[in-house]
């Protein structure tokens, strides 16, 4: 998967070569990325590339935040998977508490690695409850990203 996600960052500093990373902009397309997730899953269809998509925004946010892919990758303890949630829609309500959160620490200038490790712990569990992986997520994700 790291290789993936360098590629993914490799694209994403390409296209944007002229501006610098906001994050701002970031988590506003992680909303926009979650809310895709949440209708999908409440149509009760494939979440793969929805959730691939709200990894993806969670990956550049961590680069935005001077973190290395390694960092991000071992920073979220993917062990730490909440398994008491008898529905996927529960996963989704502490996603979207997680985005709040996420949005208050960033427009108040505070550190949000810990808020990302665990936005990626819960689309993990989302991913898991939903018998997928997180990089099959990811790997659909940036194909649909590519094309």
């Amino acid at each position: 998967m790291n290789e993936l996600m360098k590629k993914i960052i490799a694209v994403e500093q390409e296209k944007n070569s002229s501006k610098k990373f906001d994050p701002t902009v970031r988590v506003l397309k992680l909303v926009s990325s979650a809310g895709k997730l949440s209708r999908t899953i409440a149509a009760r269809e494939d979440c793969r590339n929805d959730a691939g998509h709200c990894i993806i925004d969670i990956l550049i946010l961590s680069v935005i935040n001077n973190r290395s892919i390694e960092q991000f990758l071992t920073g979220s303890n993917l062990a730490n998977i909440d398994e008491s949630h008898d529905t996927v829609t529960s996963y989704m309500y502490e996603l979207w508490q997680a985005l709040g959160t996420l949005s208050t620490a960033i427009t108040s200038g505070d550190d949000y690695r810990s808020i990302l490790d665990d936005m990626l712990i819960i689309l993990a569990g989302i991913a898991r409850f939903s018998n997928y992986s997180l990089e099959e997520c990811v790997e659909i994700a940036n194909h649909d990203l590519s094309h």
